[in-house]
């Protein structure tokens, strides 16, 4: 007997997209839920807290540390932002994100190393030189095969002022850092993981903000409560921007030392709840340029100095009213 036949034309289709953008920014939540959980569990169980979250790289909760990292900065990188200013600076802090996870901290002293387990003392000069140049192998590996194959098939992407200026930025700190990895390694292996993580967290906040200009002017019709998550994410960078600023006030000049791995975990809460925000405003889209309205987009999708054109080759003017929207839009 024949299996009825069942009529799925009431269902809507399965969006690989929208599942797959869905996952990228679950997968940054579970990342910092799971290394949450491993210094936690170290933590309650040892007699004192260590001074800072990095710290943790010594004790049992080394390979979660490590592979936290390293995999949020996959998923900073993979992840495609609405505007290319976004995806440069997601690539900026995806990056970071390996070196943070690759060149440790320094390690704490025998007082303050109160863990039940700790690694044992010895030379990480050989391991951070492996580890480095297997980032750099793979991430220029990647990049030729991404010049070589697909971007010879895949239109470039359109351009923008503060786009190239970030991807410029993005370049300078690359350079800065291979220079002092080749050149200066002691102050490398000292500072890269500090450095690094600044460098991260401030490419978070910038994208953040970025966010938050694209909501206010996405379209009001797609997004009812735009407004709300214009405060949330105006909110989110600004608590991130000012326990960022204590925590390299700690680095600088060596104060709040009982409170860096509090400031340390608050930023990392904060980095979680941007991606959860996010996740809940755009449940049903998988990429925020949909909602944007169509005078922005018209903006954002133009090439500097381009004038967009009708199928008649005619050029079109612009349609955006407001000059000072016209101006910064173009520059994004």
């Amino acid at each position: 007997m024949d299996a009825p036949i069942t009529d799925h034309t009431d269902k809507e289709p399965f969006d690989v997209a929208l599942n797959t953008y869905r996952s990228l920014r679950a997968g940054m939540v579970v990342m910092v839920v799971m290394l949450g959980i491993a210094v936690a569990q170290e933590g309650l169980t040892a007699p004192c807290w260590q001074g800072s979250i990095s710290a943790y790289y010594y004790t049992t909760a080394h390979s979660i540390f490590v592979a936290a990292l390293c995999a949020i900065g996959a998923l900073l990188i993979v992840y495609e932002g609405s505007t290319d200013t976004e995806d440069a600076l997601l690539n900026l802090a995806g990056v970071m994100a390996f070196v943070v996870a690759m060149v440790p901290t320094g390690r704490p002293d025998v007082k303050s190393m109160c863990g039940r387990y700790v690694l044992p003392e010895y030379d990480l000069g050989p391991f951070i030189t492996n580890n480095v140049w297997s980032v750099l192998i793979a991430f220029l590996a990647i990049q030729i095969f991404y010049w070589a194959v697909v971007r010879r098939r895949i239109p470039s992407r359109e351009t923008s002022k503060w786009g190239i200026r970030c991807s410029r930025a993005f370049g300078i700190v690359i350079v800065v850092g291979l220079i002092c990895f080749f050149r200066v390694r002691k102050q490398f292996d000292a500072h890269a993981h500090d450095i690094a993580a600044t460098v991260m967290f401030l490419a978070i906040i910038a994208t953040v903000a970025v966010t938050a200009f694209l909501v206010k002017h996405q379209d009001e019709f797609k997004s009812k409560h735009r407004q709300s998550y214009y405060l949330l994410y105006v909110a989110n960078a600004a608590t991130m921007l000012g326990t960022l600023s204590l925590a390299v006030l700690h680095l600088v000049f060596h104060v709040l030392d009982h409170w860096i791995i509090d400031l340390e975990a608050l930023l990392i809460a904060e980095f979680a709840a941007y991606w959860i925000i996010q996740t809940i405003e755009l449940r049903n889209t998988p990429n925020r340029y949909a909602l944007l309205s169509e005078d922005a987009k018209q903006m954002l999708t133009k090439r500097r100095g381009a004038q967009p054109r009708r199928t008649d080759g005619v050029p079109t003017p612009p349609t955006i009213r407001s000059a000072t929207a016209k101006r910064v839009l173009r520059n994004l």
